[in-house]
């Protein structure tokens, strides 16, 4: 019984996060690269090379953009269809989760809480919206997990060995080798330290885990360096070496960001993890389930390029230990039970308050009013009834009603669906050219459904190119912008307030149709 309550769980979960999927916007610029990428693949027809912006980008594998153009076949260029598949996966994510803990804990009630966990993690539910390779990456990750701790802790199969090398393969389509890093890595560090994962896969089942590991992989990256011979090095150099190595891609931080990612997304959980890993250490106890965790932490913590997704791929398995140590009598505790209620009070002044640091939201006080409303009331429910699901359902109730509010400030967060949406009014048929002025913005490509010119923009990566073609999407130089300037007596021009005069300098004057908020 309380296995199919937890389906209904799920299904409610993922009905309900799909309500704002439709109205959240593409953000600047993870969504809108992503997006934007897959938009062209439909539009151009060319599933091989992904393009960007009308040059080629080969810094990811494809199979976000190939699940995203699924997307835009099925519901159209819009918000909701490069989101869908991303709400669908963090579903059959929380499914797997409760699988692979049925292996795991043998316990009907901690394989649910593992899910409660999971479904109500900040890190998990703001990422399921983002439009990019980790929470994919994160259901291959578990998906590989749940095969090999079967093969571990179960039943020994070929099915096993086969279904592994089947979901490394598309781990390693969507981001590469990191997907070893979650999977393979540790489970090769813990033959050192147990004999029972020494003789796990059998020599015919490791070839089987191989051969269809590569017929996944293998053909697109084989298809595409044949066609891009400087790719190989490319991949291995730059998107691979000087990725961990260098601050290249300007994402470095401190040792210890991860740490703080860790603490803030997974708490109150993370309170839990960090007590039962202390206690098993100081005990001296078998850690192999940890080393899936600390082993990527680490090198993560190491690598110059840091962002907080990064991490994700491990929250299932962080999950299902939180479950197996946060039993009815460690719930009681107030180790646990007093920050949880902290926590659970001061979340909705987070997620409501959080606009105002960027501008006014005086005009949609109902909406806040009805967000604490309900707020209150989970909490009071929580505050009554201390439970993981009572917990679970008040940090989802509030993420949710926050998602609700995201919309309607996404001009304040790097959200130019607005401004595209008014040069849409202005020009339904796209008769006239965009051109975005020092400045680099693709969601406009993708709500425009026509790329638009970037003069004297960001820098891009053009040593793929084969021809000039994309030189007429990028200006560089004043003669190149005067004659765009010839050719176009009439276009739109995105840009900030102290570029204006920039502008008329060439004999132009602008008319103000739309006044971004962020910009």
């Amino acid at each position: 019984m309380k296995i199919k309550k937890i389906y209904i769980f799920l299904f409610i979960y993922f009905v309900l996060f799909l309500i704002p999927l439709k109205d959240l916007p593409v953000f600047e610029t993870t969504d809108a690269r992503y997006a934007e990428i897959s938009r062209e693949m439909v539009e151009n027809k060319n599933y091989i090379e992904p393009v960007f912006n009308g040059i080629k980008h080969f810094h990811k594998p494809p199979f976000t953009y190939w699940i995203n153009a699924i997307g835009i076949k099925l519901f159209g260029v819009n918000d909701f269809s490069v989101r869908f598949f991303g709400m669908l996966s963090a579903i059959i994510i929380l499914f797997v989760t409760l699988k692979l803990s049925e292996i795991l804990l043998i316990d009907e009630e901690k394989s649910i809480n593992s899910v409660y966990i999971l479904s109500s993690s900040i890190l998990f539910i703001g990422v399921s919206k983002v439009v990019s390779t980790d929470i994919y990456l994160t259901l291959f990750t578990i998906c590989s997990q749940y095969f090999l701790f079967r093969q571990i802790y179960q039943k020994k199969s070929t099915i096993n060995s086969i279904m592994y090398g089947i979901f490394l393969g598309l781990g390693f389509l969507t981001k590469g080798p990191i997907i070893f890093l979650f999977t393979i890595l540790p489970f090769l560090i813990s033959k050192i330290f147990l004999k029972s994962n020494r003789k796990v896969f059998s020599i015919k089942e490791i070839i089987l885990a191989t051969i269809f590991f590569s017929l996944i992989s293998l053909p697109w990256y084989i298809t595409i360096i044949i066609k891009n011979p400087k790719l190989l090095d490319y991949f291995i150099k730059v998107q691979t070496i000087e990725r961990i190595a260098t601050n290249k891609f300007h994402r470095e931080k401190p040792f210890y960001y991860f740490i703080l990612i860790f603490i803030l997304t997974f708490f109150p959980f993370v309170i839990v993890f960090i007590k039962d890993l202390y206690e098993k250490i100081k005990r001296k106890e078998e850690l192999s389930l940890y080393l899936y965790i600390i082993i990527p932490f680490i090198v993560f913590s190491f690598s110059k390029s840091k962002l907080p997704t990064y991490i994700l791929p491990f929250y299932p398995l962080a999950s299902i230990l939180v479950a197996q140590k946060l039993d009815k009598d460690t719930l009681k505790l107030e180790y646990f039970k007093i920050p949880s209620l902290v926590f659970a009070i001061l979340l909705p002044f987070a997620l409501a308050f959080s606009p105002f640091i960027f501008n006014e939201l005086k005009a949609q006080i109902k909406i806040i009013l009805i967000f604490f409303i309900i707020s209150t009331i989970t909490f009071i429910n929580l505050y009554k009834n201390f439970s993981l699901r009572n917990l679970s359902i008040h940090i989802i109730l509030s993420s949710f009603l926050a998602y609700l509010i995201i919309p309607i400030i996404a001009s304040d967060i790097k959200g130019f669906k607005k401004m595209a949406e008014t040069i849409n009014l202005i020009d339904p048929e796209k008769k006239y050219e965009v051109l975005t002025y020092k400045s680099f913005i693709p969601s406009i490509s993708f709500y425009r459904q026509k790329i638009t010119v970037s003069a004297f923009g960001r820098e891009r990566e053009t040593y793929f190119e084969n021809d000039n073609n994309y030189k007429k999407y990028y200006i560089e130089t004043k003669e190149e912008i005067i004659d765009f300037f010839k050719k176009n007596d009439k276009f739109f021009v995105i840009t900030k307030d102290n570029y204006i005069n920039e502008i008329t300098e060439y004999g132009f004057s602008c008319t103000k149709k739309f006044t971004q908020k962020y910009f």
